[in-house]
């Protein structure tokens, strides 16, 4: 083999390493679009199933939004599908301002759910005393189901309080937690009254209750309740 093929060879191997180096890096970058368009789609399902949750709840959205969320969310379909296909000497400045467009929207829709979803779950919540529930079923009161239900209602509301966005069925699960708390406050209250719910609660003390508290009206509540026999007088 004279020089000069040796030298045309060289190149020709020169040239297809070039090649098969230019092909791997840019294998390598649609991987990683490809990637970040995958995860743009996701987040894009969630968050639009955020915003028609929070609709639902009247939350005040732009009225251009949800036809720009749907516009984007095809136009990312699209790309998902053409990136396996680009060439490989198509320059990737289009595509990487294409996609960084679409996340700096999705940026934006998430704050705007987010806030939103913030301000749906700082709606008042019924303020029970767990205390006296606790007081009442160690007094032999049947308050078990009440119990149950309160501990129920408070785990769907931290379940909900570390969600960032909604998800479907969220606002209704919400709603109906507070309302769960609510009659179950409105059933301790029938139960027993404030001046009822004293005694008992300070009968459970180490101090006790006076004697004084036990009116008629308290030991005809007592005896209601089924727990009469459970008091006694102490001297001191």
């Amino acid at each position: 083999m004279t020089l000069i093929e040796q030298v045309q060879r060289l190149r020709v191997a020169a040239v297809a390493a070039h090649d098969e180096n230019k092909i791997n890096r840019r294998t390598g970058e649609l991987a990683e679009l490809a990637e970040r368009v995958e995860t743009l789609i996701e987040t894009m399902q969630r968050l639009s199933r955020g915003v028609a949750e929070l609709r639902a709840a009247h939350a005040a959205f732009d009225a251009d939004l949800g036809p720009q969320a749907a516009q984007l969310a095809a136009d990312l379909h699209v790309l998902a599908e053409t990136l396996p296909s680009q060439d490989a000497d198509t320059p990737p400045q289009a595509l990487k301002a294409q996609i960084k467009a679409a996340d700096g929207f999705v940026k934006g829709l998430r704050g705007s759910v987010e806030q939103a979803w913030t301000a749906e779950r700082n709606r008042e919540v019924p303020v029970i005393n767990e205390d006296l529930v606790a007081t009442l079923n160690k007094s032999g009161i049947d308050v078990e189901e009440i119990r149950i239900k309160i501990e129920k209602a408070h785990g769907v509301l931290n379940v909900l309080k570390n969600r960032a966005v909604p998800e479907l069925g969220d606002v209704a699960r919400l709603a109906a937690a507070l309302e769960s708390l609510h009659a179950c406050g409105q059933q301790i209250s029938e139960l027993v009254d404030p001046v009822l719910a004293r005694v008992i609660t300070g009968a459970q003390e180490a101090t006790g209750t006076p004697l004084n508290s036990f009116t008629p009206e308290v030991l005809a509540g007592l005896s209601r309740l089924g727990i009469l026999d459970r008091f006694w007088v102490r001297l001191r």
